[in-house]
């Protein structure tokens, strides 16, 4: 009782209306305590005026409180934002399974299929050890999903690995996204289940394109509590391949480096990496270690932080992201024209539902 206490004198102090707090405490059913203080400060963004200052203010009593979860993001003890994840539903799971059993029924070759877990299971040791409990256990997700497909798709687990250097900058701080270093790992295991041998780290360059960023996560409350970011392009010394990006007009934009050196034109700094991402993407390179000759990608954005990598063994990589791509791009692939087929998502995007029934539209 005391924090609404403190609560109450702070909007005395500021003159705020005596109808707001009349709204709250006029509810059928009293809520608890924590939930009165979500109604009030909902009130206020509602009804007060200068409301980001007045919300801001108290989410600052609520941080000196010992409060570190705000909405779906908590903060981590070295500054991270840690984004949770929806918890998803059963018709998520069975329309992927489907779609993909569907797709790979009537191909050739086999596809691989990859779930990357977000920060905040991997890093739970970031977050106030009482609210561990809350975290969603995405690795029984994946392995779940895993198991839907009974051995008709291969599967490539990087939970462990990711775990086992969670010590390491592995994830961004305020973007829900691993990191290049992070990327690095999960390339490894993608190695690993292709059968192809992993790049060392050395035969890159390592470039910093962007110091000192926040990413979406950062609002102007969180940035506060925030660690900022940087942005490393890992470039193959072999050469990093000729970038083809192919958008749904019909537009195609051709590039001879997978990485814009110019963080003064995106928003996104994690979008110098492939100038973002495209509906199609095709990565090119004659000097590639070529074990595996071509490799079709259906993925997202967390694609940014290992496809570089993996370019350096392959001479073609299609990279398609299914929820941009319209019927006409998708229609001009073809499945059969590669020698590996790849499904890897991100956790987060995947339980808010991926566009898998445009698969069809694929030859």
């Amino acid at each position: 009782m005391k924090k609404i206490a403190s609560f109450i004198i702070v909007f005395m102090l500021l003159g705020t209306s005596v109808s707001v707090l009349f709204n709250i405490s006029s509810a059928e059913t009293l809520p608890s305590e924590g939930s009165v203080i979500e109604n009030i400060e909902i009130a206020i963004s509602e009804n007060v005026p200068f409301r980001e200052k007045l919300s801001s203010l108290m989410g600052r009593i609520r941080y000196i409180s010992g409060v570190r979860h705000f909405g779906n993001v908590y903060i981590g003890n070295n500054g991270s934002l840690l984004q949770e994840i929806e918890i998803p539903s059963s018709r998520i799971f069975s329309a992927a399974k489907n779609y993909i059993l569907g797709f790979a029924e009537k191909n050739q070759t086999k596809p691989y299929f990859m779930l990357v877990p977000t920060s905040s299971v991997i890093l739970q040791q970031e977050i106030v050890t009482f609210a561990n409990e809350d975290i969603y256990n995405q690795r029984n997700m994946i392995n779940r999903m895993y198991s839907e497909f009974g051995g008709k798709v291969r599967t490539t687990d990087i939970y462990q690995t990711l775990y086992d250097h969670r010590g390491e900058y592995i994830y961004y701080h305020t973007k829900n996204l691993p990191t290049s270093l992070g990327g690095y790992y999960i390339y490894g295991e993608l190695c690993s289940r292709l059968g192809i041998e992993q790049t060392p780290l050395d035969a890159f360059s390592i470039a910093y394109g962007a110091h000192g960023f926040y990413g979406s996560l950062a609002t102007d409350f969180l940035k506060q509590y925030s660690s900022s970011d940087f942005v490393s392009l890992y470039e193959y010394n072999g050469g990093s391949g000729i970038l083809e990006r192919r958008e749904n007009n019909g537009s195609i934009k051709i590039s001879e480096s997978l990485f814009v050196y110019s963080e003064e034109a995106f928003e996104d700094k994690t979008d110098m990496i492939f100038g973002g991402i495209s509906p199609v993407m095709e990565i090119t390179s004659a000097e590639s270690l070529g074990e595996r000759s071509s490799i079709l990608i259906f993925g997202d954005e967390s694609a940014k932080s290992w496809l570089p990598f993996l370019s350096s063994n392959f001479g073609k990589i299609t990279f398609v992201e299914l929820d941009l791509a319209d019927e006409k791009l998708l229609s001009k692939i073809s499945a059969e024209d590669y020698d590996e087929i790849l499904f890897a998502y991100g956790a987060s995007t995947f339980v808010e539902g991926i566009a898998f029934e445009k698969l069809e539209f694929i030859g």
